[in-house]
């Protein structure tokens, strides 16, 4: 994601690349004869986030009305326009490309694409009651720094984010009535504390003012957050990885397009997984540093996709570890019947002083057949790959009690 064009972009920028991470995130893309598609394009398939920053300062002429509708004029409309249009365009075109002209992620397919439109009005001064909804070609959400930076701090991966913009969608679909005393943050509020959705059976919703206050004064939401930390090991994982990847450092597969296959599966896992699944990873390598084991498995709660650990000594050859992580990664797909999706992760033993290399690996097959059985029977006499698997179940709550 190159660095954007101007202060108000790159507020936008780190908020963005902190919680969509650096491989699906663009800043200032090109569109028709190399002009800006929009400010900052977000593509994880099946999600699109076209995302528009308008900057416009709030005049002060004596008459408020006059002033508001001015401000909103120009800092929402505007945004709105570019967002259709770089709807349009992208609908039309089979990749992103970079704002140095070079070519980035397909787009996905049209009957997957999952489009959301995002607006960011900057410079209200949280002064100008923020208006959204369908502007006549689908609906726009727009939030102001606030609300943007506070949601995106707690949504903060794509599938947590992008799971609130549909709810809130067809929650201003449904045709209820919806009365807002407070901003966009207290809505989220409101959200998080009906458990991640909104009301089916109402006539009215009152979203009253200082409801995100009080949630954030809760003693187990003050828990969640610290829990939450050991979900950030998966964040610098994938940042590792798409590190190595975009440098060609990955033995597996030098093919960007393959390699982001395994990378998105892993970014699309939500928050709450990657507490479990970064705390996890942690433990396997603290044991895997002691010699105490060199691979485990573990299934997201959320995905019900399998991921298996491995770390070998320093200095075995690294094609062997791939070879092996490949083969794990079978065994546990017949272990695990239910799990259609295996990805591996391999690395070496950590030791103070030395670096490590990472490679990944991604499996995902629908049928399990007699042969794929018997092959899974011979690994397990053979090289001993989870030959005597140890199961263990795992409960955390998302927002844990003292």
């Amino acid at each position: 994601m190159k660095k954007p064009v101007n202060d108000s972009e790159e507020f936008v920028y780190q908020v963005c690349h902190k919680s969509f991470l650096s491989l699906w995130s663009y800043a200032n893309p090109r569109g028709k004869n190399s002009k800006e598609l929009c400010d900052i394009l977000i593509v994880c398939e099946p999600d699109i986030i076209i995302i528009s920053v308008k900057d416009i300062k709030l005049t002060d002429s004596g008459n408020i009305e006059v002033d508001w509708q001015r401000w909103l004029r120009k800092a929402i409309e505007g945004s709105v326009d570019q967002i259709y249009g770089a709807e349009k365009r992208i609908k039309s075109t089979s990749h992103v490309i970079r704002s140095d002209e070079s070519q980035g992620l397909p787009f996905p397919l049209s009957d997957v694409q999952r489009i959301h439109r995002v607006a960011v009005a900057l410079g209200g001064d949280d002064k100008v009651p923020i208006q959204f909804g369908d502007f006549g070609k689908g609906f726009v959400h727009v939030f102001d720094r606030v609300s943007f930076e506070t949601i995106l701090r707690e949504l903060d991966t794509i599938t947590d984010f992008v799971q609130y913009l549909i709810d809130k969608e067809n929650l201003y679909y449904s045709g209820k009535h919806t009365v807002f005393e407070g901003y966009e943050e207290d809505l989220l509020g409101y959200y998080i504390f009906n458990g991640r959705s909104y009301p089916q059976d109402f006539d009215v919703i009152v979203v009253g003012s200082n409801i995100w206050d009080e949630i954030i004064k809760k003693p187990e939401y003050k828990e969640k957050r610290e829990a939450d930390r050991d979900s950030y090991i998966w964040d610098r994982l994938l940042e590792n990885i798409i590190e190595d990847l975009l440098n060609n450092n990955l033995e597996f597969d030098p093919d960007l397009n393959q390699s982001e296959l395994a990378l998105r599966t892993m970014a699309r896992e939500p928050r709450f997984a990657r507490r479990i699944l970064g705390k996890y990873f942690k433990n396997f390598m603290d044991l895997a540093a002691q010699r105490r084991i060199e691979s485990r498995t573990l299934t997201s709660p959320e995905s019900n996709i399998a991921y298996v650990f491995l770390a070998k000594p320093h200095g075995e050859n690294r094609q062997s570890r791939v070879s092996e992580l490949e083969g794990r990664c079978f065994v546990v797909r017949g272990l695990q019947q239910n799990c259609k999706t295996v990805i591996g992760i391999g690395t070496e033993q950590y030791e103070p002083g030395k670096g490590f290399s990472l490679d990944i690996f991604y499996l995902h097959q629908e049928t399990w057949t007699a042969e794929d059985q018997k092959q899974l029977k011979y690994a397990q006499k053979e090289f001993g790959w989870f030959a005597s698997p140890q199961q263990k179940s795992i409960h955390e709550d998302e927002y844990p009690t003292s």
